[in-house]
């Protein structure tokens, strides 16, 4: 037994045999029904690690309890603070010592958030836990009797990995079989590498759900960054070389864009972990969102003028140039008069496209479609807009995905190369310069 065994314990209590199972059985028994509310270092552990050295160095152990030690030999371990070299010695000795509950609840954390494959520390405190199995808390002998992969030293994340491809919901199967953070680091971080890589083409809404389930949990927190990002990349990657299904994709747009937010405006510096080539392809779904949103909102917005008749034949035009596959990027600029009109279809339809443009400005009745090919932007519109092709020499082009814009910065004087109403052979002029792309 060690010191920390018998801190804060009266005389009898230190003789006395006391029988833990139903206590461990209860605690068991909560952390099932609620498995995300985790034991978390607390934030003043600078504090307690002080507190327990100053104890360490006077051998005055009245005012520290096993929790604090426990605490303190968790930062040590996690390696997250400045340990002094005699508070290092004692929790040294303890690790080793201990059959204390709170302490060897700290050394497997520490197992798992610090494993590293070929690490001598990963080796101690496995050779910690093995010596100890018999005394370790229930949750993690039955989460070790479940799952002994966990103390496989080499194997133990590809194995891990292996079988949370095989379940429905990854995150939850770990909570339930006794797992505290299915997305802590070291262990999972390799787990979660392994896991990705047995589901290396998913064109399905199952296998979909289930990445996105792992990455975002209905009731905890995502994934950090970096690892919702590689998840993000595996589900993408399959359409980099294929044409998506159009039921899959649009699944597939409205579960990222509701659990990332939309890449062309929220969220910068997560997209950007997102690996280029996968970014275009949902852009170039959200191009095809956009310009569909676009066009029924003009359609609504002139369905009473003598304009009306226009639209469903740019509409095909666009939309055919886009399934020939040329068009890469697509935003739409609605004046304030039209905006409304939007949020009207969003109520109905509920598609977030119609909540996704900027704000044209002077114009409040004009609606503005910019489209990328290649380097090329072409900008359509309505009243009267003739279609304008950038990058000119008169005026600098558009960026897309701006939350406002100013007409009169875009149009070109008439008559102007390169600008083009919609009469005569309008569609070949268009047709003429995407070639030139």
């Amino acid at each position: 037994m060690s010191l920390a065994d018998l801190l804060v314990l009266s005389p009898e209590f230190r003789t006395r045999s006391f029988d833990m199972v139903p206590l461990e059985t209860a605690v068991t028994k909560i952390k099932r029904a609620f498995p995300d509310v985790e034991t978390k270092i607390p934030n003043d552990t600078e504090t307690i690690v002080q507190r327990v050295a100053a104890s360490a160095r006077t051998a005055n152990w009245q005012e520290i309890s096993t929790g604090d030690v426990a605490i303190a030999l968790l930062a040590s371990l996690l390696e997250e603070l400045p340990i002094p070299n005699d508070l290092q010695t004692f929790l040294t000795a303890e690790a080793i010592a201990t059959t204390n509950p709170r302490l060897l609840d700290a050394i497997a954390r520490a197992y798992l958030e610090t494993w590293s494959s070929g690490s001598a520390k990963t080796s101690h405190l496995h050779s910690l836990l093995i010596a100890r199995a018999d005394k370790l808390p229930n949750r993690w002998q039955n989460l070790f009797l479940s799952c002994p992969e966990f103390l496989d030293i080499e194997a133990g994340p590809q194995l891990i990995g292996n079988r949370m491809a095989t379940v429905v919901n990854p995150y939850h199967w770990l909570i339930k079989e006794g797992l505290p953070a299915p997305h802590g680091s070291g262990f999972m971080e390799s787990a979660h590498t392994a896991f990705l890589t047995q589901n290396p083409n998913p064109k399905t809404i199952p296998a979909l759900d289930k990445l996105l389930s792992w990455a975002a949990p209905a009731d905890a927190a995502k994934l950090d960054d970096k690892r919702s990002a590689e998840v993000i990349d595996c589900i993408l990657s399959p359409w980099t070389t294929a044409s998506c299904p159009p039921d899959y994709r649009e699944t597939c747009i409205d579960r990222l864009i509701t659990l990332f937010g939309d890449p062309r405006r929220d969220n910068p510096a997560f997209w950007n972990l997102v690996a280029a080539p996968h970014r275009r392809v949902l852009n170039k779904w959200l191009a095809r969102k956009s310009m569909e949103a676009m066009f029924q909102v003009v359609t609504e917005a002139e369905q009473d003028t003598q304009n009306n008749n226009h639209w469903p034949g740019r509409r095909l035009f666009w939309m055919s140039i886009y399934e020939d596959g040329r068009i890469d990027e697509a935003w739409f600029a609605l004046g304030d008069d039209i905006i409304p009109i939007a949020n009207k279809l969003h109520q109905r339809t509920g598609d977030k496209s119609y909540l996704s443009f900027g704000r044209q400005i002077p114009r409040k009745g004009t609606c503005l479609l910019f489209i990328r090919i290649g380097e090329k932007i072409f900008v359509e519109g309505s009243h009267n807009f003739r279609i304008h092709t950038f990058p000119n020499p008169i005026r600098p082009t558009p960026q897309l995905y701006a939350s406002s814009y100013n007409i009169n910065e875009i149009l070109l004087p008439k008559p102007h190369a390169d600008a083009r109403v919609h009469t005569g052979d309008w569609k070949g002029w268009v047709r003429d310069r995407i070639k030139q792309t």
